[in-house]
Parts: C-alpha cells; sequence; structure tokens
C-alpha cells in the first residue's frame, strides 16, 4: 500500500502510497487509510476497485504533493476536524480532470488553482483526476490568513492562479534534484508567491518578483523543449508564448547566456540523447538536420564544445545523456504523518 523506504541521503524527502497492489475490493478502504483527514466515498461501487496513488515531498514547512486517483465524494466534518486538529490550507491544481466545490460552487480543471482550508467544514467532489495540491500550515501565512479563508471552496483568479499552478508544476519538477540544504530558501520564495497570488499587492508582488521570474524562465524552458524540432522556434515565438516584450526575454535569459545560446545548448543535448539510442540507426547528419543543423561540420565542432566528445563517439559508446538523479521514498504510513510533520 505505501513504500516506506528511509531516504539516507541529503535529498528531500519523499513519501509514495498506492493502492495499485491491494486487492481491488479493498482498494477503497486502503485510500480511506492513507487519506484519514477526509471521508472518501467512491463514486463507483466499492468491490470494482479504487486506484489512487500519491507521490507527497516533505520541504520542512509545506507539502507538495501529486495524486492520481479515481472519481470520489469527499468530506471533512466535526468528527475529523477534532481528531485530528489540522488547520493547514490546500491549493490544488489539477493536471487533468476537475475538483468541485459544495455544491458546484466553484469547479477546478487543468490549469486551475483551487483553496481549501483544512480547519472548516468542507465538502466536495472530484472526477477520476491528476492534481498537484500544496497543503500549508497556516503560521507560514500568518499575516495573510484572513485573505486565504476568505477563499476557503473558491478558485484563484485566472491570472494568479495560472501563475501559481505554473509555479507548482516546476517546483515539482525539480524536486528530485534538491537537497535539503536548499528548502528553507525554497519555503520562502513559496510563500512569497502564495501570498502574491492570493492576497496581492505592491509589496507582495516585489517579494514574489524572483518566484515569478523562475516561473517565467520554466515555462519558456518547456516551451524550448516541447518545440526544439519546429525550425521557426525563436525570440519572437518564445515571445508571443509568455506574453512578454523582446527585451524582457532577453533579460530573463541573460544569465543563462541568451536566448539563441539556451536553444542551441537544448537541441545538442536533444541530439546527444538521439545519439545514445540504439534503436535510432539514422545517420548523425540526419539527427543534426532535424535540429537546425544543417552543415554537419559545424554540428560536430558544436558537439564537442558541449560535451568534450564527437558525435560519432557518442554513438559508438552510447554515452547517456545528463540526467537528474532519484530520490528514495521517505518512510511514513500514511499522508496526514506526512502533514503533520510540516505543521
Amino acid at each position: 500500500m505505501n513504500q516506506a523506504i528511509t531516504n539516507l541521503t541529503a535529498h528531500v524527502p519523499r513519501h509514495a502510497f498506492t493502492t495499485a497492489d491491494i486487492a481491488s475490493n479493498l482498494q477503497a478502504e486502503a485510500w480511506q487509510s492513507i487519506v484519514p483527514f477526509l471521508s472518501i466515498e467512491p463514486r463507483r461501487p466499492r468491490e470494482l476497485g479504487f486506484l489512487g496513488r500519491i507521490t507527497a515531498w516533505n520541504l520542512g514547512s509545506l507539502v507538495l504533493a501529486r495524486a492520481t486517483t479515481q472519481a470520489s465524494i469527499f468530506a471533512r466534518d466535526d468528527r475529523l476536524l477534532r481528531a485530528d486538529g489540522f488547520d493547514h490550507w490546500t491549493l490544488c491544481a489539477p493536471s487533468s480532470g476537475t475538483i468541485v466545490a459544495d455544491g458546484g460552487a466553484a469547479v477546478a480543471g487543468a490549469g486551475g488553482c483551487q483553496v481549501r482550508a483544512l480547519h472548516r467544514d468542507d465538502r466536495g467532489s472530484n472526477s477520476d483526476i491528476d492534481v498537484l495540491f500544496l497543503v500549508v500550515p497556516r503560521d507560514l501565512c500568518h499575516p495573510h490568513a484572513s485573505e486565504l479563508d476568505r477563499l476557503h471552496g473558491t478558485n484563484l483568479p485566472a491570472g494568479p492562479g495560472r501563475l501559481l499552478v505554473d509555479y507548482l508544476r516546476s517546483l515539482y519538477r525539480q524536486l528530485p534534484l534538491l537537497d535539503v540544504d536548499q528548502l528553507p530558501m525554497l519555503v520562502d520564495a513559496t510563500r512569497n508567491m502564495i501570498v502574491a497570488c492570493a492576497a496581492p499587492s505592491r509589496s507582495a508582488m516585489e517579494q514574489a518578483m524572483p518566484a515569478i521570474q523562475a516561473t517565467q524562465i520554466e515555462r519558456a524552458k518547456q516551451f524550448i523543449r516541447d518545440n526544439l524540432l519546429q525550425p521557426r522556434l525563436d525570440t519572437r515565438e518564445l515571445c508571443r508564448y509568455l506574453g512578454m516584450s523582446r527585451s524582457s526575454l532577453y533579460r530573463l535569459f541573460e544569465p543563462l547566456g541568451g536566448v539563441a545560446r539556451y536553444i542551441r545548448s537544448a537541441r545538442l543535448l536533444d541530439a546527444h540523447r538521439a545519439l545514445s539510442t540504439a534503436s535510432d540507426t539514422r545517420p548523425v547528419y540526419a539527427i543534426a538536420r532535424e535540429r537546425g543543423f544543417d552543415d554537419p561540420s559545424e554540428f560536430s565542432r558544436a558537439f564537442k564544445h558541449q560535451f568534450g566528445y564527437s558525435p560519432s563517439e557518442a554513438r559508438s559508446e552510447w554515452v547517456p545523456a545528463p540526467h537528474p538523479h532519484k530520490a528514495q521514498a521517505g518512510a511514513a504510513s500514511n499522508l496526514a504523518e506526512v502533514i503533520r510533520a510540516v505543521s
């Protein structure tokens, strides 16, 4: 039901829970034990099974988790409020599926962000869903508690909500690369983003600006990764996608050596992956041309400058391209224990 492998490295603690290894007629009961602070009722008959999976990262003062689960109705009543005493907020950002507040007052789908308070009575439902959610202790945003309380059961406005969702997605992708000594700075940046999006003010936006810029550059990087093979990938396309001026884009990429240099480097890394794939037997020049290098000599020089060896050497030895390490799972019996650790 859960992975409980103690992480002995300095990486961010990760906890994974699943019902996939449980008999189908017991999966709903197992899911309830994983999420004991909510009352869960599956939408379909229990004997048909209830698949659910959660990966939760303990950031020291926050929990960021991804859940995939089947459709259900959920509630948090007085009994559960008294039982655990949680006073956290959860910020829920679906990648697919929807979360519906009680009575249908707010529906959050892909790209939206819904606020729910664990210290309040709560009822709602979800479809089959893949969702990121951030668990925020009340003390972390105490000066802005009243603003967050007023948002209970509602969606953040589209602009700030989308900004926060992009930030959370970027953060989740980077967590396997982070070490615990980076967490205090990360928590500060995340708190500033929450306040800027949920209780916007000039000072809040100024404090959140580093995190906002980091989110913008991650969005730009993702767009570049998704469009590496497109001949028209250039600063104009990036500006259109990000909704910013050319000068702002140049300032954003200045620490990375500029936009053109970053795109070129990303294309070379992608070419490296293709050359290191045993099943890709195309000639080197074909792989290079697909990524915008029409001159084989130019491609070879650029490749060797970036990696220290030639394209043919990468192919002959199948040198793997650089990739992030993966953190192991930490020990916890359910999600409530992970949340309690950041209370």
